[in-house]
């Protein structure tokens, strides 16, 4: 089955090349055999001497390609070829090939820096540019660089589209092998607008309605199928669990019985997985419904027709609240090309995308990588062990998101995992070793901590069950934690919570811990893993968090009646204003004074009061953005100060004389950067976060808001610039250009980093080409005016102008404006700002 795939042209170069080649980049599209054929074959290579790791981005897919190469070797899995995921290892002392998911290599080479054994690790759908995926290649190649030059590192992709490994890899060898996938014929079908009054979203609904239709012979091939297509398996891409299973009960009314409906997300069981993915009898069909877990490196039997929705679920992490927000977004081109592609895998297939042929042209051509914009906290923890002090110290395909990062750091070192300089502590230590999250292993050690000092045992087994809980994804069910524990004790949760046990000696079961477990410790524990998540009730607006984010929870929640909650899952939704609690429990306000005090800290604000008029001084208990409580403090010119730059940072700086001038000069120094990207940052997001640098020393005079705002903030800029600088923005980027008639023209700069000169046309006669600015890097954009000075042309090409455009403005103005210079040669005209009688004259 295997001799046929299209990558095995490739595998006699691909041998030949590990003879003196320790960097392989192999693109080889959908259907090419690079996550089967290859591993399989490479079983056998004597030139390999060790052990083989391929990585994969999720669970299914390494269980399921595993258990496809073992059956083909007719072997059992553990055998000559296992699998690692977590929570789940079939591995044997024997096992030559590891399908491993990408998180197990970044501990395995923390383990073990030399990889003691392994000959080759292959990194398969790098396309995917999933966080653990960037680290592991970047530790990977450290160690082949540092300490293991014979190890062999493959990175392979169905696409190099966007992806820079060349530039990573330089002296890597690249091969590229055909795909095998056959034909897809591609449809669109985008939604109508309709008033929908039912649970679903219009798009779902619409999916359900196209779903039930390509199931029925005759209107499949009216929507574009064939006979044959229409009487295959059909594959449905949608955004997440929650569409999924709102559209397994909308079409569980509407489908025949005979039709097998079965679901394929992260969060099933293995067994509910294999079930999706396994062959059907002749003649069944089945309607699989995906979350992208089937995009890649997963081919499912039977499948001839795909439904895309053209949706996914991306978590954007949010710097400003340390908060992952998670929003529904269009895929991307490659995306969507991919997920048609599985239509493809064994015959001639039909995919049907649910939006417009003019949509797919805009969609983005790729997806953007995780380092961009997601929560760098583990990464960070991950880097910290491996002696790291900043992510870009790391070769990594993309640089990590510096707002992201800095967040990222600063938590580690609130949890005490980090000291001030970045090395790990022995509390993160011990912490690391313990292979949960970030959050999770601080609170396991604290907790170790505590139960010793205590003599309470039960206290280590709850927050066994509370990390087993959040790691595993928290089941579902009522939002009260404490209603929930007995689900850590079963499946992947089980098997984690048995594990921490284990390495704290501990051998109950996990069940026995839950009889113990009570409000108050649960509390405690969860808030040393989320102290910024300590909630303060706020009426009937919900609770606000620590960080200063609003959450709620459902209206008929009994906790909804605590005054105090410590928040262990929440998201931001998109376009709601306070997020969705998903789990909590109620924190007993004792715990303010008693073991959670550190958490509380005093501190002297002043803020400016709009129904006063003034500034006013106060001493505030606080924990986080929380106020717990306050007293009043006279007010001195110091505090007086930091209540001004308080008012504009909450105002923003419109409060404050941005003229046009100040934003000219802010425009100016960005066109700068571009050119030397050391020079003064001086946008509106970084003012904000310096207001105390630049417009503090100006603060002492100022007694009111009137003040405030009559400072002369083009002045106060210009003076944050050392004399070097605005030397050089004045040579770069002049406020006016020389003009031959003697006229100074002023030149204006915007948002775009364009220069924009404004000038009688007149007065432009005899210039040959526009202006050079920033050392000829920059040309200038002349607004050409009429003697009335009104806009006639902008180009940044004059020569063109005066070829051009030129001859049908000379026809209009001609007439309008008769006693001016309208010349038939005006490149080669001298320049006037008068008339033309009196430009004669002269």
């Amino acid at each position: 089955m295997l001799d046929n795939l299209p990558i095995q042209a490739l595998l006699p170069e691909l041998r030949a090349q590990l003879a003196s080649q320790r960097q392989l980049i192999i693109e080889a599209p959908t259907g090419a055999g690079k996550s089967t054929a290859l591993p399989f074959a490479m079983l056998d290579w004597p030139e390999i001497d060790g052990r083989i790791l391929m990585l994969e981005p999720r669970r299914v897919a390494a269980r399921s390609i595993a258990g496809f190469l073992a059956k083909q070797r007719q072997q059992a899995l553990g055998d000559d070829i296992g699998f690692r995921v977590r929570g789940e290892s079939k591995v044997g002392r024997n096992t030559k090939l590891e399908i491993i998911t990408e998180g197990i290599l970044t501990r395995m080479i923390q383990q073990d820096p030399t990889l003691d054994g392994v000959a080759m690790i292959i990194f398969d759908e790098i396309h995917e540019r999933h966080l653990s995926t960037d680290l592991g290649l970047a530790l990977a190649l450290e160690v082949q660089e540092s300490l293991r030059e014979d190890l062999t590192l493959v990175a392979m992709s169905a696409t190099l589209q966007g992806l820079p490994l060349e530039q990573l890899m330089p002296n890597a060898s690249k091969l590229v092998s055909e795909g095998r996938s056959f034909p897809v014929t591609i449809a669109y079908q985008a939604a109508k607008t309709q008033t929908n009054a039912s649970y679903m979203p219009d798009w779902l609904s619409h999916m359900g309605r196209m779903i039930s239709a390509l199931m029925q012979p005759d209107s499949a091939i009216a929507l574009g199928a064939s006979a044959e297509q229409a009487a295959g398996s059909l594959l449905a891409f949608l955004p997440g669990k929650r569409e999924i299973l709102q559209l397994q009960e909308y079409l569980t009314e509407r489908l025949d019985s005979a039709i097998l409906l079965l679901p394929l997300y992260g969060e099933l069981t293995a067994a509910e997985q294999d079930a999706a993915i396994a062959p059907v009898a002749n003649g069944v069909q089945k309607v699989v419904l995906s979350t992208n877990v089937a995009e890649s490196s997963l081919t499912i039997d039977g499948i001839t027709m795909v439904v895309d929705s053209g949706y996914k679920r991306q978590a954007s992490f949010n710097p400003k609240t340390a908060v992952t927000r998670l929003g529904l977004k269009r895929i991307s081109q490659a995306s969507a090309t991919q997920r048609a592609g599985r239509a493809g895998r064994l015959s001639a297939g039909f995919c049907l995308r649910l939006w417009s042929s003019e949509e797919q042209a805009r969609l983005m051509a790729a997806d953007e990588p995780e380092i961009a914009c997601s929560e760098l906290l583990g990464m960070a923890f991950d880097a910290a062990n491996w002696s790291v002090k900043s992510l870009n110290d790391l070769p990594l395909l993309t640089p990590a998101n510096a707002a992201n990062e800095a967040v990222a750091w600063q938590l580690l070192q609130s949890l005490e995992l980090v000291d001030a300089q970045r090395n790990v502590t022995a509390h993160g230590k011990q912490a690391y070793q313990l292979g949960a999250s970030v959050r999770l292993a601080h609170m396991l050690v604290k907790a170790n901590e505590l139960a010793q000092k205590r003599q309470q045992p039960q206290l280590i087994g709850l927050a066994c069950l509370l990390a087993a809980l959040l790691e595993a994804g928290g089941g579902s069910g009522s939002s009260d934690v404490l209603n929930r524990l007995a689900s850590a004790t079963n499946g992947l949760a089980g098997r984690l919570c048995r594990n921490w046990l284990q390495r704290f000696g501990i051998k109950d079961a996990p069940q026995s811990f839950i009889p113990a477990a009570n409000r108050s410790d649960t509390a405690m524990l969860l808030a040393f893993a989320f102290p910024d998540r300590v909630a303060m009730a706020r009426g009937q607006q919900g609770f606000l968090l620590a960080n200063g984010t609003g959450v709620m929870l459902d209206s008929s929640d009994p906790l909804n009646q605590a005054d105090w909650l410590v928040v262990a899952d929440f998201q931001e939704q998109q376009g709601r204003s306070a997020g969705r609690v998903w789990l909590a429990c109620e924190l007993p306000a004792a715990l303010l004074q008693q073991e959670l005090s550190y958490l509380c800290h005093w501190q002297e604000v002043a803020q400016w009061q709009e129904e006063r008029g003034r500034i006013q001084a106060e001493r505030q208990l606080c924990l986080g953005k929380l106020v717990l409580k306050s007293e009043p403090l006279a007010l001195s010119s110091e505090m007086r100060v930091r209540g001004f730059l308080d008012y504009v940072a909450r105002k923003g700086l419109a409060v404050l004389n941005f003229d046009e001038r100040a934003r000219q000069l802010q425009f100016r120094c960005a066109i700068a950067r571009s050119h030397q990207p050391d020079f003064a940052d001086l946008t509106d997001e970084t003012l904000l976060g310096s207001l105390a640098d630049w417009l503090a020393p100006y603060l002492n005079d100022v007694q009111n808001i009137g003040q405030l705002k009559a400072l002369n903030i083009y002045a106060i800029l210009l003076d944050s610039l050392s004399w070097p600088q605005r030397q050089q923005l004045q040579q770069w980027l002049p406020e006016h250009w020389p003009m031959a008639t003697g006229t100074n023209a002023p030149v204006r700069y915007d948002a775009a980093g364009r220069a924009l000169l404004s000038v009688r046309l007149q007065e432009a006669l005899g210039m040959a080409h526009s202006p050079q600015l920033l050392d000829g890097k920059l040309t200038v954009t002349m607004e050409l005016l009429s003697p009335a000075q009104r806009p006639l042309a902008l180009t940044p090409d004059l020569a063109s102008f005066w070829a051009g455009p030129y001859v049908e403005v000379k026809k209009e103005m001609r007439g309008r404006y008769p006693k001016h210079l309208w010349p038939d040669d005006p490149a080669n005209t001298q320049p006037t700002k008068f008339t033309k009688k009196r430009t004669l004259n002269q």
